[in-house]
């Protein structure tokens, strides 16, 4: 080897190889790097979203929107079934005897009586036999019984009621609004008066001092034998609505009649008792 071959194999050795192929030009490189980097913005504009770019800080209009993920589905509660209301109870009890007339309740649209007479006033046949059997008994104690009032019409108690008005205004100088207030203190409007049952009576002299008299003492003491009961006592008043009236007698048949008065209940009382036993 030459010495200048030698020369310049050392000047070779301390300069870096140059790589072997072609290399593209700086400049070149440089706007194919630029044009990456625009497809990219360009595709992420068409695409709804912001790229950034390199180098500068990301705002919030420039950050990426990543959709929400969608709220869970509540889960709907059962529908509770509807809670049913209450059949509502009959006005009146199965059984007739106890059929119910007072200043809240009126006669029932479909009740029948079937006359028969004592005396000259009529009551209805299912009171008849245990009346006459009870004025039988009263007579062998010398105890007298009669009807001095039995079933009335509609039309009767009418006539009752405004004779009792008129009365009161005539005799006491009361207003008509306040004799009527007062005579229905003793005097059921029409359609709603017990005498329209044809089961009551109103017996002997139909006076306050029917009360001290021996008729009304053995009354006390056998009525309810027979089936009947004194129906309006001054002790009743809040439940009745009807002052004192120891002639006034209803007819709910013996075994009723015993219970009641061992209750010492009145009959509005008694039929409430009545719907509670479920009987």
């Amino acid at each position: 080897m030459h010495v200048e071959d030698r020369q310049n194999l050392s000047k070779q050795k301390g300069r870096p190889r140059r790589p072997r192929g072609p290399l593209l030009p700086v400049g070149l490189g440089v706007l194919l790097a630029g044009a990456v980097l625009l497809a990219a913005i360009l595709l992420g504009r068409s695409a709804g979203q912001s790229v950034p770019v390199q180098g500068e800080p990301v705002s919030s209009t420039q950050a990426v929107s990543t959709p929400s993920p969608a709220p869970p589905q509540a889960t709907p509660l059962p529908t509770p079934e509807p809670t049913p209301s209450p059949t509502p109870r009959p006005a009146q009890l199965p059984d007739p005897l106890l059929v119910l007339v007072n200043s809240e309740t009126p006669i029932p649209a479909d009740w029948k009586v079937t006359p028969r007479m004592i005396g000259e006033e009529q009551v209805d046949v299912r009171m008849y036999d245990d009346f006459m059997a009870m004025a039988d008994a009263a007579a062998q104690d010398d105890i007298w019984l009669w009807v001095a009032s039995g079933y009335r019409s509609v039309e009767d108690q009418e006539e009752i009621l405004e004779r009792g008005i008129v009365r009161r205004m005539n005799e006491y100088g009361m207003s008509r609004e306040e004799a009527t207030q007062d005579a229905l203190r003793t005097i059921n409007p029409p359609g709603y008066s017990e005498h329209h049952t044809g089961l009551c009576v109103d017996l002997n002299d139909v006076s306050d001092d029917f009360e001290s008299t021996d008729t009304y003492a053995w009354l006390c003491e056998h009525a309810a034998e027979y089936g009947f009961v004194q129906r309006y006592r001054q002790s009743k008043y809040e439940y009745t609505g009807i002052d004192n009236e120891s002639w006034h007698y209803r007819y709910v048949g013996p075994a009723h009649a015993q219970r009641m008065e061992e209750l010492d209940l009145c009959l509005e009382e008694y039929v409430e008792y009545q719907w509670e036993q479920g009987e």
